[in-house]
């Protein structure tokens, strides 16, 4: 079983960093802001990570077309609600943090992260196929709860270092001259991918 972890965490790992909605949100939210908003982006993607766990390690896998088309919209709704606030952000290093109160803090991100996390079907999909390959009606009910609680530990730490990263002095520094472009192509990342997503569900 150990050999199916070690499988399980590479494949994810591969998952994670992928161009997805978590982790273009997860860079958005990294560069030119505190990093208590990042942190909280990540809480936020580690519980909608650990609910959509608790849903598969219960055996609700199976959704009807229409639900999952349902929440595929309302993702994309919500990603270019998110770009669109990024391509509409004031330009400059300091465009995140207009201040005590008016900086984004752990509860916005926390908020993002959740919603982004939850609203994306196809996360949910790679990861009941993840786990068709990896637990069987034989196993042992222990790794019924290891497995769900290694990905979601994996998740949060894979996160974390990707803000790490993204938020050490080196990359902060060249990351900050790119301030006045940086957030808007992000935005509009962010603002192509809810149109894919809405292209996807449509002819689903």
């Amino acid at each position: 079983m150990l050999i199916n972890l070690a499988w399980l965490l590479a494949v994810l790992t591969l998952g994670l960093l992928s161009p997805g909605p978590d982790f273009l949100l997860i860079v958005k939210n990294s560069v030119g802001t505190p990093r208590a908003y990042a942190l909280g982006t990540v809480a936020g993607i580690a519980t909608g990570l650990a609910a959509q766990m608790l849903v598969i390690s219960l055996g609700f896998v199976a959704a009807s077309p229409a639900a999952l088309r349902g929440v595929q919209l309302g993702g994309a709704v919500f990603l270019a609600y998110l770009g669109w606030r990024a391509l509409r952000a004031a330009p400059g290093p300091g465009a995140a943090e207009t201040g005590a109160a008016g900086a984004p803090g752990v509860r916005s991100g926390f908020v993002q992260g959740l919603i982004c996390n939850l609203t994306n079907p196809k996360a949910f999909l790679f990861f009941v196929s993840v786990f068709a390959q990896t637990l069987r009606p034989d196993t042992d009910r222990r790794w019924r709860v290891v497995l769900p609680v290694a990905v979601v530990v994996h998740g949060a730490t894979a996160w974390s270092l990707v803000v790490a990263a993204l938020q050490s002095p080196p990359v902060a520094r060249r990351l900050e001259r790119a301030q006045r472009w940086l957030p808007r192509a992000f935005g509009a990342a962010l603002v192509v991918l809810a149109g894919a997503v809405v292209v996807e569900a449509c002819r689903g």
